[in-house]
């Protein structure tokens, strides 16, 4: 088999993961090894060096990554993960101001946050709980004890590269006049996160 022949059998394959995520969502532990299978081959081309085929290797890249976080609360498949990040940077390194790599780099940020912020509105939720999360009842003090707590210095550790990418992609995408409703609205949700751990607005880039 050909080099460009293991391609397209590499997105036929990729075709197929995206219409399971779609249609059996609950299937996608049985894709993984096809997943890696994907992974191996392309890495045994140039495929995802050649600066000509973006347009090709984005849609690859983002069914991957979608794939590794479907169980995103109880965290990533780190090896497909990594790989997705490793393509993404790539994919930077050629074009500072990729959208989709930003915004790729932004969401996967994102949902290595999920555990995190499962945990901490778990811990939280109650009936009395705010839309943050947090208890409205609670004092200037156990607000600042509770920010200080291990899963929030995780969380924000991980939102704050997530917001960075996510609103470099909206300036990008402002640029290209391409801006997406769902896009200014998870960069509006992080900030909301923010001012209710710091009790002001993340600032902007």
């Amino acid at each position: 088999m050909s080099e460009e022949q293991r391609i397209g059998a590499c997105k036929t394959a990729t075709n197929q993961i995206s219409n399971m995520l779609r249609c059996s969502p609950q299937q996608w532990r049985n894709f993984l090894g096809l997943a890696r299978t994907i992974i191996a081959q392309l890495d045994s081309t140039t495929f995802m060096q050649e600066s000509t085929r973006t347009s090709e290797q984005v849609p690859i890249v983002t069914t991957l990554q979608i794939l590794a976080f479907k169980d995103v609360d109880n965290g990533a498949v780190v090896d497909v993960a990594s790989w997705c990040s490793r393509q993404w940077l790539a994919l930077l390194q050629r074009d500072a101001r990729n959208l989709a790599a930003l915004r790729g780099l932004g969401q996967m940020w994102l949902s290595r946050a999920q555990p995190a912020l499962a945990r901490i509105h778990a811990s939280q939720g109650s009936p009395s709980s705010g839309a943050s999360g947090s208890p409205r009842s609670e004092s200037a003090t156990e607000a600042e004890r509770r920010v200080g707590t291990a899963d929030y210095v995780e969380a924000r550790g991980l939102l704050q590269p997530a917001t960075e990418y996510l609103e470099r992609a909206v300036a990008a995408a402002s640029n290209q006049d391409v801006v997406s409703g769902d896009l200014l609205a998870k960069v509006r949700c992080l900030n909301c996160h923010f001012r209710s751990w710091y009790r002001a607005p993340l600032a902007a880039n």
